[in-house]
């Protein structure tokens, strides 16, 4: 009965919102350049927040303060803890993106909002007044991971227990509140920070803990970063949790700010220290973080993982997740539809000052059997080197009954196939990307005599159909060529493109 009633308030207040004649609903002045609408949906610290501005071209976007955004012109948000938060909506005025915010204060603490059983195991819950400790899995081979996950590049660095004894992490520990999402990271004094010089800024962590704290020392370590004597700048510290979405799963964010940071500092900036959580239990902790900040980490796509108990729990073995079976791998794609079925992402590793290459769907240049499609796709090489198109699943590859690619190619007669490094070839090629050593590649050859005509080809994966690892499509027109060279640029069209017996 408290939902439908809560449902009917928030039917009439909607109505309220659109009526001008209710101007005392409005929390706040309005600025000139935009409006919010602020209505208490109920006595629970939950809001409808409305966009007021008329004749908006895009709905608008909203960070809504506590870890949340949104996007549309009526939202949603509860707030659990006390405290002020600042509500932001941006919206385009036509020219640009202009924001306008305003603040919303809570009195009152309601933990109704977070019966979450992960803010709970996380926490130690509301009856855990002093909230819940954890600390790192030292004995646990793997308790660190530092992960590149870089193409071509890879490197999975699990630590052995106790690697990093004598940098003062150990003794670490951080504490969490689910009363005031309080947070507290202990180092006694001395913290470990990831070292040297990043993108041209010597020791570029250490600067940024100076901004989330006091620096007041900072000692080479024999493990390659340094020790640093490091005081948070605020105390206590908060945190914040959000469920997001990645590679089709749900995960919850975990968020910390004033400072702390989780034993061993690889952050993104001082204002964005966030953790992933891979798994948790009351017992358990995993977290994740993702270096997507400066440019050269992003691009080597470093993962920092972490295991964690409870402080004084004995230690155990990990808890083993299980790995999803593979899947029957299907692929049909005609390229006719405006939605395709079919994601692939062109790749290049050195730029192109010239924009190439390129990857699009276009009209078909030859409308003649054996392919009289309207639709096609087109790939245009540059000069650079591994162009590609690639096709990453979420899944790994069941192949016992489909393991045939075939597709049809056009090779334009204008392409230069006698001059520099471009080769009358398309490759496809099986990849696991976690262990980049196993791949399959398949090569056809287009005779010269079929240039400028639509050809069907055939790329039998059938004796690798055993292997279940693979979650990776590759295909390469043009060959590949010794980094550091140039190539010849070329155009290459295909279509029809389908996993058959």
């Amino acid at each position: 009965m408290k939902k439908i009633i809560s449902i009917i308030i928030i039917a009439l207040l909607y109505v309220w919102a659109c009526t001008p004649d209710n101007p005392s609903m409005d929390f706040g002045s309005i600025p000139d350049d935009g409006r919010i609408k602020v209505f208490d949906v109920a006595d629970d610290n939950s809001f409808m927040f409305v966009n007021g501005l008329q004749g908006a071209v895009l709905p608008p976007k909203w960070d809504l303060g506590n870890g949340q955004t949104a996007v549309g012109d009526t939202v949603y948000a509860g707030y659990a803890f006390t405290g002020t938060y600042t509500v932001t909506m941006t919206y385009y005025n036509g020219t640009k993106e202009v924001s306008v915010s305003k603040s919303i204060k809570i009195t009152q603490d309601n933990m109704a909002l977070v019966s979450d059983p992960v803010y709970n195991m996380l926490t130690g819950g509301i009856d855990a007044l002093n909230g819940k400790t954890w600390v790192l899995d030292s004995l646990r081979t793997g308790h660190i991971r530092l992960w590149r996950r870089q193409t071509g590049q890879e490197s999975d660095d699990k630590k052995a227990p106790l690697f990093y004894a004598g940098t003062g992490m150990y003794d670490d520990e951080i504490r969490f509140k689910l009363l005031g999402a309080e947070c507290t990271y202990e180092n006694h004094g001395q913290s470990y920070s990831h070292g040297g010089t990043i993108d041209g800024v010597a020791q570029y962590r250490i600067e940024q803990l100076r901004q989330m704290g006091s620096v007041t020392g900072v000692t080479a370590s024999p493990k390659g970063d340094f020790i640093v004597n490091y005081t948070p700048g605020m105390q206590p510290q908060k945190w914040s949790l959000t469920k997001r979405e990645l590679n089709g799963k749900m995960y919850y964010y975990l968020k910390l700010t004033g400072g702390a940071y989780m034993f061993f500092y690889r952050g993104n900036s001082p204002s964005d220290i966030e953790y992933r959580i891979d798994s948790i239990a009351d017992n358990y902790l995993r977290v994740v973080h993702a270096e997507t900040y400066p440019a050269s980490r992003a691009t080597a796509k470093w993962e920092d993982h972490y295991l964690l108990v409870p402080k004084g729990y004995p230690i155990l073995p990990e808890v083993p997740t299980q790995p999803d079976p593979p899947k029957e791998e299907t692929i049909k794609e005609n390229f006719e539809s405006a939605s395709k079925s079919l994601a692939f992402t062109l790749s290049d590793m050195e730029s192109n000052p010239w924009g190439l290459p390129s990857y699009s769907t276009v009209r078909n240049v030859s409308m003649t059997e054996p392919n009289p499609s309207d639709s096609i796709a087109r790939v245009v090489r540059g000069s650079g080197y591994n162009e590609r198109l690639t096709l990453s699943r979420n899944y790994t590859f069941n192949l016992s009954s489909k393991n045939k690619l075939k597709m049809q190619v056009y090779l334009p007669k204008t392409n230069n196939y006698d001059g520099v490094n471009l080769k009358p070839t398309v490759s496809v090629s099986l990849v696991d990307s976690k262990n980049s050593a196993l791949t399959v590649v398949k090569t056809q050859t287009i005779l010269s005599s079929n240039y400028g005509k639509w050809v069907d080809v055939v790329f039998d994966f059938s004796d690798s159909s055993a292997i279940t690892s693979f979650n990776t499509w590759v295909i390469q027109f043009g060959g590949q060529y010794t980094k550091g060279t140039s190539a010849s640029p070329g155009i290459f069209y295909f279509d029809n493109i389908e996993l058959v017996n």
